[in-house]
């Protein structure tokens, strides 16, 4: 364990989510992720390509956010704290953790405000020494063995400042498979819209289920039409980082191709806006931050002008 980490859980996070009533059994299933995903994000601290391609995952948000502190710090929030099941109690999916109501925004920035003060100053280099020695699983590297498409696009991304960047293409022999691509998934409740026969869902943004809309749309994509993945931000698509990487392998190795707002990304090349746009959080933001393309590379601009 991380002295550091375990402070943090017990003295600032957990009494912050009795603060806001969040159901014991949820909580501990909040503090359990939040914990195996900063432990692993540590443990590779040193790695400066590792903990680069992690941070450009938070690199959205976390400039953005308050109080004032290092960029590095502030994008470790978001990828450790923020995309974890805290989303699910911020979104319309609230009663599957059993809460009356959901967090509101203001809820949600007083936990990573929390956190930003809590890690700013404490010495990242001294958690990773701490981390190495921690067993068991190392969540990111783990997923990230097991998506090299999606990976080696990240890293690219992650590890150079270029607007646009070539690299050797992963080879593969079989085009990734996503499990539930041909299944319907249904909500906690599972309730059924009967006159559609199609699953009423509300999911959140760290769901690990597939809504049958977000498989509708991979099933639509074909190399042939020059069709495009597009979403406003990585968050947009999902906070739950197995899922994402899920996405972008299933994509790179059907040679279809992924953008949002900052990044444009398929498999041997990618393209990044040199200074990320705030995600958005309203429909206006949203369609504002996706209008915006001057200054993007050819192929970046192209697809976000399709829309």
């Amino acid at each position: 364990m991380i002295a550091e980490v375990t402070q943090y859980l017990q003295e600032v996070l957990t009494p912050t989510l009795d603060h806001f009533r969040v159901p014991a059994m949820y909580a501990s299933q909040i503090i359990d992720t939040v914990e195996l995903q900063m432990t692993s994000f540590l443990r590779h601290w040193d790695d400066l390509a590792f903990r680069r391609t992690l941070l450009l995952l938070g690199s959205e948000e976390g400039p953005f956010y308050e109080p004032a502190g290092k960029a590095d710090v502030k994008c470790f929030i978001v990828v450790t704290l923020r995309n974890s099941p805290i989303e699910t109690i911020q979104s319309d999916n609230y009663a599957c953790a059993g809460m009356q109501d959901s967090l509101s925004s203001q809820d949600v920035k007083e936990i990573t405000s929390g956190a930003i003060r809590f890690f700013n100053p404490l010495d990242f280099s001294s958690m990773c020494l701490q981390a190495k020695n921690c067993s068991g699983y190392d969540y990111y590297q783990e997923i990230a063995e097991r998506h090299p498409a999606a990976w080696a696009a990240l890293r690219a991304l992650g590890t150079t400042s270029a607007k646009i960047i070539d690299y050797p293409k992963v080879q593969y022999d079989t085009p990734f498979s996503i499990e539930a691509y041909d299944e319907i998934q249904t909500d906690c409740a599972g309730e059924l819209q009967q006159k559609r026969l199609i699953p009423k869902v509300v999911f959140d943004g760290y769901s690990a289920m597939w809504d049958p809309q977000l498989l509708e749309v991979l099933r639509s994509l074909s190399p042939s039409s020059r069709s495009i993945f597009v979403v406003e931000s990585l968050k947009s698509a999902t906070r739950n980082f197995e899922k994402l990487l899920d996405i972008l392998e299933f994509l790179l190795t059907h040679d279809l191709k992924f953008a949002s707002t900052n990044f444009y990304i398929e498999n041997g090349h990618v393209e990044r806006r040199i200074k990320p746009l705030r995600a958005g959080h309203t429909s206006k933001e949203i369609q504002k931050n996706l209008s915006q393309t001057a200054g993007l590379g050819y192929r970046h601009a192209a697809a976000l002008n399709q829309l």
